[in-house]
């Protein structure tokens, strides 16, 4: 007898975290390659329909937390939630410029491949 496997919640699909999971990265830059993506598809979220150009601003973003119930209650969880999107799309914008992409255009695997290749420098600079 097979079990279904717990449903995902959040903006990230089952085989996405797969995918993330599945990178040979130490475990800091999966968390963080995790945290970009997430960021990413939220901001693609609050910027439907559009699919391409600058990610939404502050003021979407709080508009989209005032839509989500389970942030209603908790000023400290999203002013904390406002600080890591504050972070994650100011990198998402200077990957985005470096791949000459508007940040929306961003893929999944544009956000992998930049980590495998920050994590390799490092290990390069450590030799």
């Amino acid at each position: 007898m097979s079990v279904d496997p717990v449903p995902v919640s959040g903006p990230l699909d089952r085989q996405q975290i797969e995918r993330i999971d599945a990178t040979l990265l130490p475990a800091v830059d999966r968390h963080l390659l995790r945290l970009q993506a997430h960021c990413l598809a939220t901001f693609k979220q609050i910027a439907m329909p559009v699919q391409e150009g600058p990610l939404p601003t502050r003021d979407h973003w709080q508009d989209w937390c005032d839509r989500q119930p389970q942030l209603a209650n908790d000023a400290d969880f999203r002013e904390q939630l406002m600080m890591q999107f504050t972070v994650i799309a100011s990198q998402l914008e200077e990957l985005a410029r470096q791949l000459k992409l508007t940040p929306l255009e961003l893929k999944l695997n544009d956000l992998i491949r930049n980590a495998e290749a920050n994590s390799r420098q490092r290990l390069s600079n450590l030799e």
